[in-house]
């Protein structure tokens, strides 16, 4: 019992370890390594130049961008405006050298090649279309209020700490209006005493201003470097599927192969070589039974040769080579398994890829009719059409049929997608099915077609065009609150400077574009999701239509900003002259021209549209 008393009475005492202190001594030597780290000093050196920076930039859009607008309609404002549009991106490429070089953010050129070769005019379309442009113009814009917040900030840090610690070299000459003197640092006892403490400032100064540097090398990046888009990301996850779907389907391809070329030819040729044998052997002992041997091994070689021209007929029909697809397809109706009316074929050879992938669109549709729709007749018709061959497969069977049924027309679309084409299933329950290929046939198509995937209107599905319209707005909030909080530093720094000068009014005009600009884009223009196609006959006439619609209206929700801008720069700057309604007037016209139904074949060109 004693023993047990004194063991609960033992108490617990740290001890001292070099351990800790290393420890301590690492994180202390990680807080303080930016001070003597030569990055951290050029960063502070961006974050001054950020203001003169700033107001230049700024100074030179607002005006040129105001003149170009107010004198569009006298013709001399365009050329003013599309030297502008040059202008930003050749100062948007010196701040990424700037940036690259004093905060250490590299940041790589986001924009699309211009197009080669063509008009003037296409390349500032091209230019105009590319969204790095406007984030230029959005960065170089907000480098004013940043500058103004990032100056502000170093300067009184740099200058509260070096201003304490050299105090008692100079005190006694303060006067009433320098900040150390209204800190009542007025004897050589205080000034001492402020020492330690201007020390601490820049101590932990510093590093925060080093912080602040990346901060704002970070939000460069953002705005002058290139984001993904979350529809072009859905677009490569969905190319990334194809190409498995493509890769599993070349393995079972294969491996079917392998199993027939084993089962079938090979099986037979073996029977036929031993048949051939006894034969052999029957014949040199004068058995007569050996001519019935003979005749049993060739009609083993006529069926082993059967079944590989079928193999062969499945990998690539030696008819689709020799004769063309019109006849290839004539073939394959006649081994359908249900009667098949061939409406059109084209009159001349195709290019081969494209022949080989309509020869197996025609042949796995005739193939699921056959199993599947429970069809008492069936038509095809392939036919050229605007540089484009169209393939079309329909029967009156059951319908019901989809993308996802796990059927081969999966494999079809992946294959017609291989070569930028599109393939569309239209099987209501009960009207039979009805499958559309469209495959380019030019280069020139190819690329045409391409493009469009890529640039143009993509439709989701109305859960997935929801969820990528919510993750763009909640990007939204946040874009906007960091202007927001941006524009309360301002107004914090404007209220305690001088609030008799109105010069917070331009860097607010600037953030209210931005933010204007920004929630409108997002607003207006929605992922399109198979929502909005419902009941619609023609799917590619229905994007069409509803492409141009909200093209049309964010064209016009974008002028309306824009005006709103000029409304405020004209009111800020005191004019009598209400010049703004000449860009007003501007705006209208070009909203109208926008909403021509049929523009010109010139004007289109022009603006870079695309029917």
């Amino acid at each position: 019992m004693p023993s047990r008393r004194r063991i609960r009475g033992m108490v617990r005492v740290p001890v001292w370890t070099p351990q800790r202190v290393g420890r301590s001594l690492k994180a202390i030597g990680r807080l303080l390594h930016p001070i003597v780290e030569s990055r951290t000093y050029l960063r502070i050196l961006y974050l001054l130049l950020a203001l003169p920076l700033g107001v230049i930039e700024f100074s030179f859009l607002v005006t040129a961008i105001s003149f170009g607008f107010g004198t569009a309609v006298t013709l001399i404002g365009i050329p003013v405006l599309i030297g502008t549009v040059w202008a930003w991106r050749w100062i948007a490429e010196l701040e990424r050298s700037l940036i690259g070089r004093l905060v250490g953010v590299e940041i790589p050129s986001p924009y699309r090649p211009d197009p080669e070769g063509g008009r003037w005019w296409r390349r500032v379309a091209a230019r105009l279309a590319d969204p790095a442009t406007w984030k230029d113009l959005a960065f170089l814009l907000l480098q004013l209020p940043l500058g103004i917040l990032s100056f502000t900030v170093t300067v009184t840090v740099l200058g509260l700490g070096l201003g304490l610690l050299f105090a008692p070299a100079y005190y006694w000459s303060l006067d009433s209006g320098d900040f150390i003197a209204g800190l009542d640092v007025d004897t050589l006892a205080k000034a001492i005493a402020g020492v330690p403490i201007g020390a601490l400032i820049l101590l932990v100064g510093i590093p925060g201003l080093s912080a602040l540097g990346r901060l704002y090398g970070w939000l460069a990046a953002q705005l002058l470097g290139s984001n993904a888009d979350p529809v072009l990301t859905a677009q490569v996850s969905e190319l990334q599927d194809a190409r498995s779907r493509i890769i599993a389907a070349a393995d079972a391809e294969r491996r079917r192969i392998e199993r027939d070329l084993h089962d079938g030819a090979q099986q037979r040729l073996v029977a036929l070589a031993l048949n051939l044998r006894m034969a052999e052997q029957r014949a040199a002992n004068g058995d007569p039974s050996a001519a019935d041997l003979v005749r049993q091994a060739g009609e083993e070689a006529n069926l082993a040769l059967k079944e590989l021209r079928d193999l062969a007929r499945g990998i690539h029909p030696a008819i689709l080579t020799n004769r063309g697809l019109p006849a290839a397809v004539e073939d394959l109706a006649s081994r359908a398994t249900v009667p098949v009316e061939v409406i059109a074929t084209p009159d001349e050879r195709l290019p081969d890829p494209v022949e080989a992938a309509a020869y197996f669109v025609v042949s796995e549709c005739l193939a699921n009719i056959g199993k599947h729709a429970g069809a008492s007749s069936a038509t095809v018709a392939v036919k050229p059409d605007d540089g484009h061959l169209v393939v079309t497969v329909a029967d009156d069977g059951v319908g019901g049929a989809s993308l996802g049924d796990g059927s081969g027309i999966q494999g079809l679309e992946d294959r017609v997608g291989a070569l930028s084409g599109t393939l569309t299933v239209v099987s209501p329950p009960g009207e039979g099915t009805r499958v559309v290929a469209t495959i380019p046939l030019t280069e020139r198509a190819l690329d045409e077609t391409a493009a469009t995937q890529v640039l143009g209107p993509r439709v989701l599905p109305a859960v997935e065009a929801e969820a990528v319209q919510e993750a763009r707005k909640r990007r939204l909030y946040w874009r906007l609150g960091s202007l927001g909080i941006v524009a309360g530093v301002l107004i914090a720094i404007w209220a305690l400077t001088d609030p008799g000068l109105p010069w917070i009014v331009w860097p607010l005009l600037a953030l209210a574009l931005l933010a204007g600009l920004d929630a409108w884009h997002i607003l207006s223009t929605p992922p399109l999701s198979e929502a909005d196609l419902a009941g619609a006959t023609d799917r590619e006439a229905e994007v069409l239509r509803l492409t141009r619609r909200r093209r049309l209206r964010h064209h016009a929700g974008a002028h309306v900003v824009l005006n709103l801008f000029i409304v405020g720069v004209w009111l800020a700057s005191g004019s009598s002259y209400f010049w703004p309604a000449w860009v007003m007037l501007g705006s209208a016209v070009a909203v109208a021209i926008k909403a021509l139904p049929r523009p010109a074949r010139a004007h289109g060109n022009l603006l870079g549209d695309h029917p």
